[in-house]
This record gives C-alpha cells, structure tokens and sequence, in this order.
C-alpha cells in the first residue's frame, strides 16, 4: 500500500459537518465485484451500503486546494468528497474508473499514463473506522494521510464507530513509476 501525508491542517471539523453532499450511492453490487469473484451479492441490509458524495463542482473551495496539492503529479484530476455515516461500509471492490476514463481526452487516455485515486483521510482515525487494501488493514492514519488506489486492486471502507467518516478523493492520471 502506498502511503503519504500532507499537511491539511486548515481543514476543520466545522468545514466538513457543513459539507452538502448532492449525491448518495448505494454501492451493494461494488461494480461487478461479486460476480467477478463467482458469488451472489451478500445480504447486506440494504441501507448499510450507502455513501454521501460531493463531486468536483460541488466540493467547496477547500476540497479543490487539497486537489491542486497533487497536480504535480496527477493530470486530468477531479475530486470528491465522501461521508461515510456511523453503521455504514463500501464493501469489497475494485474501482474501474469509469467516469474518469470516460471524461478524459483521448490523448490522455491512450497515453503511458495510468488512472489513480488518491484516498485522503480527512481525520484522525477514530474508533470503528476501517480502511482495507490488497489484505492490508491500515487503523492508525492521520489527517492528512492518504494511499493510493490503483485500478484492479480491491479495497473496502467500513464505518462501525460513532462518528462520520470524512475522506476526499483526487482521482486523475499519473506517470506508472509515481507510486511504486
């Protein structure tokens, strides 16, 4: 797992609970994860696989300066914001990127480069939050710290504590060698 830190310290508590989020998704089917492992979708009970998004637009200004943190490295990039409320998980999947390869121009597409997302967590840890990647659990992350997604490689966010789950996401292209 790829980790890193920034320094994203005028990020408040205040900023994020007043965060309006516009776009909700009910993420149980976790983009053909489960048919591709050759298992029926489990019976989660229904209102556990939702997340709370703001994307790119949407996000305020806050969001798009933590975004321009990483345009040294990422082309093309958007970003989002995510709420994840106590109770509630995105299980197991592996993220396609869909929009963004569907969004970008051509050039970009059929370059070298490779399509990331980079998780931000927005908090400290708290108790109840967990964060899995490729088996590896990682419980004792920062404000500021983030990982790097990479296409194909499965993941799952889980939210059993008592308080919201705040992260952001730049998602864009990167050299193949940027996050080794």
């Amino acid at each position: 797992m790829h980790k890193g830190h920034i320094n994203i310290d005028f990020v408040t508590e205040e900023m994020l609970s007043i965060t309006q989020f516009h776009t909700h998704n009910h993420v149980r089917w976790c983009g053909g994860f489960w048919k591709e492992q050759g298992v029926p979708v489990p019976d989660f009970p229904y209102e556990a696989p939702w997340v709370h998004q703001s994307f790119d637009q949407d996000c305020p200004y806050w969001a798009h300066k933590i975004k321009s943190m990483f345009d040294d490295v990422l082309e093309h990039s958007t970003v989002t914001i995510n709420l994840m409320k106590p109770g509630r998980y995105i299980p197991p999947h592996k993220d396609l990127f869909f929009k963004l390869l569907q969004n970008a121009p051509e050039h970009i597409v059929k370059s070298n480069l490779e399509p990331v997302r980079i998780n931000v967590f927005l908090q400290d840890h708290h108790i109840g939050h967990i964060y899995e990647m490729n088996g590896e659990t990682w419980l004792d992350y920062k404000k500021g710290d983030y990982t790097v997604i990479k296409k194909g490689i499965p993941h799952c966010v889980i939210n059993i504590g008592y308080m919201p789950r705040y992260t952001l996401q730049v998602s864009g292209f990167a050299r193949p060698e940027t996050f080794t």
